[in-house]
C-alpha cells in the first residue's frame, strides 16, 4: 500500500451539502446510500442544549427588558465580531489517485476500506477527545472521489464572570481542553489542536497499516559552504518571521480592541434604538391623551354653552315675572286696618291665584338656578384642569424633542387626499405595466428559444 497524506483543512460548513439536501456535480448519486451518518442534530436544538440554561440564567438577572437576550444563535449570526455559529473540519486520508472510493467496476477498493476504518474510529472518538467541542453534525461521504469526513462542531466555553456564564468561544474552548495560550500566530491554540488531531490520525493509520507521507520535507545533500549559507538564510528568515509575528500580534491586539469597541458601539446603537422606540410609544400615548383631553374639553364647552343658553332663558323669564309682579301690585287696593297700624291690601280672588302661581314658579326657578350654577362651577373647574393637562402634555412633547415626530405621526393618521390617491394609482399602474412588459418579453424569449431548439 502506497504512502498516503492526511488532510485536515477547515470546511465552509455547508450543512445542506454535507447532509445531501442537494446533490453537487462531483457526487455519484448511486453511491449516496454508502454514506455514513454519525450524528445530525439541528443547529437550533444544539444551541439550546449547549447554551439554553445559561441564557435563561442570564435573563433572570436582568431587570431591564432591552438587555435580555431572546435568541443566542441569532446574536452570534448577527455578531459585529464576525463570530461563527459553528466550525467545520474535513478529514481525509489519501487522494483520489491513491485512495479512490470505488474501482472501475463500482466496487469498494481495499485502500478505501482501510481509510474508512480510520475515519470511522476518528469520528466515534471525536467527542470524547474534545469535550468542549460539541459535535452536532458528522457524516462520512463515500459518494465522491475519496472517502472523507465532515466534522461540524460548536465551541463551548464555561466560567465567564460577566454576561452569560457559558458562551461560544473557540479559543477559550481550546484553552479549557488544556491547550496553552497563543504566543504567536504560528503558535496558538488552534494550531496545537490540529497537530494533536493529526498525530491521532497518524496513529490510527499505522494501526491499519497505512504509511503516512509528510509533504514539504526534502533531503538534499549539501556541501559545508552551501549548508552554512542556507543556515544564514534560515536565520535571517527566522528573524524576519519574529518581526512579522510581533507585528501580527500588535495587529491582532488592535483588531481585538476594534472588535471590542465595535461590540460596544453595537450595544449603544441597540440601546438607542430601544430608547427611540420607547419615545415613539410615548408620543403615541401622549397623542391619545391629548386627543382624549381635547375631546373632554370640547364636551365640557358644549355643556357650558347649553347652560349659558339656559341662563339666558332664566333671565328672560325673570324679566317676564318682574313685569307680572308689577302688574299684580297695581291691582292690589290698600285698606285701613281698624286694629293696628299695619297696612292691608285687598285683591280679587283670581288675581290672588295668579300671585300664588307666580310665587310658586319663582321658587322653583330659584332652586333650578342654584342647581345649575353649581353644575356650571364644577364644569368650569374641570375644563380648567383639562386645559392645564393639555398644556403640560404639549410642553412635555416639546422638551423631549418629539415635535417633528409627533407632527409626522399626526400626518400619518390623516386620510389621504384625492390627489394623493390618484398619484398612488398612477404609480401602481406604471409598475403593473412594467411587470406586464417584462412578462411579455420573457414569453417571447422563451418562444424564440423553443423555436431554435
Amino acid at each position: 500500500m502506497a504512502a498516503k497524506t492526511i488532510s485536515f483543512p477547515k470546511g465552509k460548513g455547508h450543512l445542506t451539502h454535507n447532509n445531501r439536501d442537494f446533490i453537487c456535480k462531483n457526487v455519484v448519486p448511486e453511491r449516496t446510500v454508502w454514506n455514513r451518518i454519525y450524528i445530525q442534530e439541528p443547529l437550533k436544538d444544539a444551541y439550546e442544549k449547549c447554551f439554553g440554561q445559561a441564557l435563561r440564567d442570564y435573563n433572570a438577572t436582568q431587570k431591564r427588558k432591552d438587555r435580555r437576550k431572546e435568541d443566542y444563535l441569532k446574536e452570534i449570526e448577527n455578531s459585529c465580531n464576525k463570530e461563527r455559529t459553528f466550525y467545520e473540519n474535513i478529514v481525509q486520508i489519501g487522494k483520489k489517485t491513491d485512495t479512490p472510493v470505488a474501482d472501475e467496476n463500482g466496487v469498494l477498493t481495499e485502500d478505501a476500506k482501510a481509510a474508512i476504518a480510520v475515519l470511522e474510529q476518528y469520528a466515534r472518538t471525536f467527542q470524547e477527545r474534545n469535550p468542549n467541542l460539541y459535535l452536532f453534525n458528522c457524516v462520512m461521504h463515500l459518494d465522491e472521489a475519496t472517502p472523507h469526513l465532515h466534522i461540524d462542531y460548536i465551541p463551548v466555553a464555561h466560567g465567564y464572570k460577566n454576561g452569560m456564564k457559558t458562551r461560544n468561544s473557540l479559543t477559550k474552548a481550546f484553552q479549557q481542553m488544556g491547550f496553552a495560550k497563543a504566543v504567536s500566530r504560528k503558535q496558538n491554540e488552534t494550531v496545537a489542536w490540529q497537530e494533536r488531531e493529526r498525530e491521532y490520525l497518524t496513529e490510527l493509520c499505522r494501526e491499519q497499516g497505512i504509511e503516512i507521507e509528510v509533504l514539504g520535507i526534502q533531503r538534499d545533500n549539501l556541501s559545508l559552504p552551501e549548508y552554512k549559507a542556507a543556515m544564514r538564510e534560515v536565520e535571517q528568515l527566522e528573524q524576519q518571521a519574529v518581526v512579522l509575528d510581533k507585528r501580527n500580534e500588535a495587529l491582532e491586539q488592535q483588531n481585538d480592541d476594534l472588535a471590542q469597541k465595535t461590540s460596544e458601539l453595537c450595544g449603544q446603537v441597540q440601546e438607542m434604538e430601544a430608547q427611540n422606540n420607547e419615545l415613539v410609544l410615548q408620543a403615541q400615548k401622549l397623542t391619545e391623551q391629548i386627543e382624549e383631553a381635547e375631546a373632554k374639553e370640547k364636551a365640557a364647552k358644549e355643556v357650558l354653552a347649553k347652560h349659558d343658553l339656559r341662563a339666558e332663558t332664566f333671565k328672560m323669564i325673570s324679566k317676564e315675572v318682574a313685569a307680572e309682579t308689577k302688574s299684580m301690585k297695581s291691582v292690589a287696593v290698600p285698606m285701613t286696618n281698624l286694629f293696628g297700624s299695619e297696612e292691608y291690601v285687598k285683591v280679587k280672588k283670581s288675581d290672588w291665584n295668579k300671585i300664588l302661581d307666580a310665587f310658586s314658579k319663582a321658587v322653583s326657578r330659584n332652586h333650578l338656578l342654584e342647581k345649575y350654577e353649581k353644575k356650571i362651577f364644577g364644569l368650569e373647574k374641570k375644563t380648567a384642569v383639562l386645559a392645564d393637562q393639555v398644556e403640560k402634555l404639549k410642553r412635555f412633547v416639546a422638551s423631549r424633542g418629539l415635535g417633528e415626530t409627533f407632527v409626522e405621526f399626526l400626518k400619518s393618521l390623516a386620510p389621504k387626499t384625492m390627489k394623493q390617491k390618484l398619484e398612488d394609482a398612477k404609480l401602481d399602474a406604471v409598475e403593473h405595466n412594467c411587470q406586464r412588459k417584462n412578462q411579455q418579453a420573457l414569453t417571447e424569449k422563451n418562444k424564440r428559444w423553443q423555436q431554435e431548439m
